[in-house]
C-alpha cells in the first residue's frame, strides 16, 4: 500500500523489524527515566534577562510529572514503519519527515510534548518546523486517531488568550499521507 501513497520518496529507509516494532510498542510511552528527567531539567534556562520583570516570575516545569499517552499506536502507523522506519516523502505540496522507531520517544521528549500537548504524540515533521501529531486525548475511532499539526515554536492546543494554536489536518494517518496541501498553508488558513 505505502509504495503507492507518496508521490516522491526522498529518503525511504529499510522497514522496521518485528523486534524494533515490539520494542517501540513496549517502550515509547514508559514513565520517564531518572536520566531523561535530569537531562530535560538541565536544559531549562530562564529565557528572560535579569533586568526583565518576567525574570523573577520564571518557573521551570517538572518533567518528573510528565506522562506520555497510555494508548496504543495505530496499526496504520506501525504498518508504515514496517515499510520505512522513518524517512522523507512528499505528496503534492505536503512534505513528511517521519520519526523512526528509535526517534519517536526521543523527539517527543526533546520538544517537551508531555508539557505542551499532553495526550498527544508527534510522529514527524514537515521540514518547516511543523509537527504531525496523533491526538490521543480521546479513544480511537475506527482504529485511528485524528492528526493535528502545530508549529514547534507554538506547541499547545490553545494559547494564553484561548486562541487555537494547532489544527486538525486529517482523521487518520493514511488520510494525512494522502493530503497534498502544505501544512504551513493549512495552519495559516483563517
Amino acid at each position: 500500500m505505502w509504495s503507492n501513497v507518496f508521490e516522491r520518496q526522498y529518503h525511504k529507509l529499510e522497514g522496521a523489524t518485528q523486534d524494533e516494532l515490539d520494542r517501540l510498542v513496549k517502550t515509547w510511552n514508559e514513565k520517564l527515566s531518572p536520566q531523561e528527567i535530569a537531562g530535560i531539567a538541565e536544559r531549562q534556562k530562564n529565557p528572560f534577562p535579569v533586568n526583565d520583570p518576567l525574570h523573577e516570575e520564571y518557573k521551570p516545569f517538572d518533567p518528573s510529572l510528565w506522562d506520555l499517552p497510555q494508548k496504543k499506536l495505530p496499526d496504520s502507523y506501525l504498518d508504515f514503519l514496517r515499510y520505512s522506519n522513518g524517512g522523507e516523502f512528499t505528496t503534492g505540496d505536503r512534505y513528511f519527515q517521519f520519526f523512526g522507531t528509535k526517534e519517536l520517544r526521543e523527539y517527543n521528549l526533546a520538544y517537551e510534548f508531555p508539557e505542551y500537548m499532553a495526550g498527544s504524540v508527534s510522529i514527524g515533521m514537515d521540514g518547516c518546523g511543523n509537527h504531525y501529531i496523533l491526538d490521543m486525548r480521546d479513544d480511537m475511532i475506527e482504529d485511528e486517531y485524528p492528526i493535528l499539526a502545530a508549529h514547534s515554536g507554538n506547541l499547545g492546543y490553545e494559547d494564553e488568550e484561548g486562541f487555537t494554536t494547532c489544527k486538525q489536518v486529517a482523521l487518520s494517518f493514511p488520510e494525512l499521507c494522502k493530503g497534498t496541501t502544505s501544512i504551513d498553508e493549512e495552519l495559516n488558513e483563517d
